[in-house]
């Protein structure tokens, strides 16, 4: 096997050079990645000095190390020499100025590099360039080699390994970077000590830190990881670039199958958390647009394909993506598109992380497919929100109950140079921003990410009957979120005629020793169509809090708790063509509130977004909400069915054993479902009985 660069053979470069000019992934990819690099020829070379995150000099150096290796591949991919010189150019331009290069001033708590403000973006310039380097070494003088080495990759290692050992090691997304980026510059430039370090860590153990310890503590078994999809897409690039070089490098060490074969299992875990659009659900800190087509996810799917198989789930999302990875298994992943049906979803999944997790429960098909997010699993490190027990909801297209993500314009520059802005520990990652129970407006672990990173809720139940009686459900629990409280929450999803999109049935127990404030918070997008029973709209916008993101709040009205109703609440919202509605009924009295935020935010950070809060002040109560889809609206032929719900009240009971009976009154009958949180099975968790009415 003839090698040219780290990661591709002469044999691959010939495959992929049959996909030039084809409408294949990979050809469409080549095309890209062509038009990129004559762009920068036209342009010529360009090494700018140190400047802000998000600024033309931050931006252009990480276009430049990309630009590196996509030259040089594409550049051994067309047998062009000019693309290859550029490459070349651009390395020794580096190679000359990086030593004499001051250390950026730190903007945030992660150490400064020299081109970037902080080193998780040196790390990933040095892959990249490492990775072009590879391909063009071999026809390099060795002046030039001694110089691109010695003045710019051997001062990046020392800085990466030495000045900052003590990050090197982080069981982290940025130390699996650093650990990635030092071991394929190591393997490039052939220098062993570097190789063994990143591998094995800087004890050498391959327990404590390194790359091993990364793929065993990094992912749960069931390859979760703790910061959220966002993060995951980010961390299975180096975690895939750097298992790939060691298969062909060092493959004594079977690195695909270490720890059960982990790495495919994060990789499975990652695309079964996405939405039926390929979006990502934004748990913790975490953009609301970020989806497959990601370059990272692009690498990982390949890997997939080459290296655990074509799984039908793998393929069908990696139909899902405008390209791929210009590699060997890129071609794989072009291959097994030809012949992939056109649609295969991804079935329901728990994810653990000890006994908590995340539960992703999903029903239906194609554009009518519907996934349910419910999140009971560790803090999430520094990125970490306060959401145990949080839920987010996709249905018919859209996020219908919707998660905030961060509070950050990334690389926009005017706003604090791109980085998480004040707000998002302000707003964002309180426990109000999301949708789930909050105690004492307070949010939990008392705000402490610390507490919160040692701490979990706990999944109790996990039922996927939607192929038998249209029912799926999740049960979890906390009883650490806030002193002497525990918060239970039960989310079904019941396919129900009449009802065409299944029903969310959201119950949240809140259990105290004492009296507390229990808020009940969703948060929705699109326009208020109608509060059911009347709705008091407030003359002027009041702050509801001064705290823990209730600063962040503005209170628009109020629904008072409707004596002798059985649905105490009720509101309907349009959100593109589908209406949604809110029934609510509690145990105890309840005000229903309409939010807004934006409130104290003189910067203009905040995305002013709908919020609906529920308020009960006592020492026990039971929420009980059900979502119902209904209707369509088409503003351009202005056409509306059925833009009142089927559904007229929600009943709440409670049962001598404890059980929880909910009863949805439609027009011409009532169904009953009952829940059993003390049941030792999960089919005698919950069950349905209709009765004429």
């Amino acid at each position: 096997m003839q090698m040219t660069g780290l990661l591709w053979t002469q044999d691959d470069m010939a495959r992929i050079r049959d996909h030039a000019d084809t409408p294949s992934q990979l050809g469409v990819t080549l095309g890209e990645l062509t038009a990129e690099v004559e762009a920068a020829m036209a342009a010529g070379v360009v090494v700018p000095g140190q400047g802000e995150p998000g600024s033309f000099e931050h931006n252009t150096h990480k276009q430049n190390a990309k630009l590196i290796e996509h030259a040089a591949l594409m550049g051994r991919v067309a047998n062009n020499r000019a693309y290859l010189e550029l490459a070349r150019e651009l390395l020794l331009a580096y190679a000359a100025e990086y030593g004499d290069m001051p250390y950026q001033v730190a903007r945030n708590t992660n150490p400064p590099g020299k081109l970037f403000h902080q080193i998780l973006n040196e790390h990933m310039w040095l892959l990249g360039a490492a990775l072009g380097y590879s391909l063009l070494r071999e026809d390099l003088g060795d002046d030039d080699r001694a110089r691109i080495e010695s003045g710019l990759f051997e001062p990046m290692l020392d800085m990466f390994t030495v000045t900052y050992a003590h990050d090197f090691d982080r069981i982290h997304n940025h130390g699996l970077w650093a650990v990635a980026a030092v071991g394929i510059c190591g393997l490039v430039i052939g220098q062993t000590r570097y190789v063994d370090q990143a591998i094995f860590g800087n004890a050498g153990d391959g327990h404590t830190g390194g790359f091993l310890a990364q793929i065993d503590n990094l992912f749960s078994p069931d390859g979760y990881y703790v910061e959220g999809p966002y993060y995951h897409r980010f961390a299975v690039h180096p975690l895939c670039l750097f298992a790939e070089a060691l298969a062909l490098h060092r493959p004594k060490l079977n690195i695909y199958e270490r720890s059960s074969r982990r790495i495919g299992r994060s990789i499975r875990a990652l695309l079964a958390t996405a939405y039926p659009d390929g979006t990502f659900p934004a748990l913790n800190d975490a953009s609301r647009t970020m989806g497959v087509d990601d370059e990272g996810v692009r690498v990982a799917l390949a890997v997939h394909l080459g290296r655990y198989g074509a799984e039908p789930e793998v393929v069908a999302m990696a139909a899902r993506q405008n390209g791929t990875w210009v590699h060997r298994f890129g071609e794989r992943v072009a291959a097994a598109l030809e012949g992939a049906p056109a649609s295969c979803s991804i079935p329901s999944a728990l994810f653990a992380d000890g006994s908590g997790g995340q539960a992703h429960l999903k029903q239906g098909e194609g554009a009518r497919r519907h996934h349910l997010v419910v999140a009971a699993g560790q803090h999430g490190m520094g990125h970490g929100h306060f959401d145990q027990l949080g839920l987010s909801f996709f249905s018919g297209g859209r996020e219908r109950l919707t998660e905030y993500g961060f509070c950050r314009w990334v690389n926009v520059e005017p706003k604090f140079g791109g980085r998480y802005l004040a707000e998002n520990e302000g707003y964002a990652k309180q426990s109000v921003a999301h949708n789930l129970v909050v105690v004492d407006q307070a949010s939990q672990h008392r705000g402490d990410h610390q507490l919160a990173d040692r701490c979990h809720g706990r999944i109790e139940r996990f039922i996927d009957r939607y192929e038998v009686d249209g029912l799926s459900a999740v049960s979890a629990m906390t009883d650490d979120a806030y002193p002497e409280v525990e918060l239970r929450r039960h989310c079904i999803l019941l396919t129900l005629e009449p009802c065409a999109p299944p029903l969310l049935i959201d119950v949240v127990e809140a259990r105290g020793s004492a009296r507390h404030c229990y808020d009940y918070v969703f948060n929705f997008s699109g326009q208020v169509i109608r509060w059911w029973g009347g709705f008091s709209a407030r003359e002027s916008l009041e702050v509801l809090g001064e705290a823990h993101g209730y600063q962040h709040l503005w209170v628009v009205g109020e629904q008072q708790a409707l004596a002798g109703e059985p649905s105490t609440h009720a509101m309907t919202w349009l959100d593109g063509d589908r209406f949604t509605t809110w029934h609510q009924c509690s145990e105890q009295s309840a005000v229903a509130m309409q939010l807004l935020v934006g409130a104290n935010d003189p910067e203009h950070n905040l995305r002013h977004e709908k919020k609906v809060m529920t308020r009960v002040h006592s020492e026990t109560n039971l929420f009980v909400n059900v979502f119902e889809q209904h209707g369509h609206f088409d503003e351009a032929s202005e056409t509306c069915l059925n833009a009142r719900p089927e559904l007229r009240h929600v009943d709440v009971t409670r049962s001598p054993a404890a059980k929880i009976e909910v009863t949805l009154h439609f027009a011409q009958r009532s169904e009953t479902l009952t829940i059993d949180p003390e049941a030792l099975s999960g089919d005698d968790f919950v069950s349905l009985a209709g009765r004429e009415s």
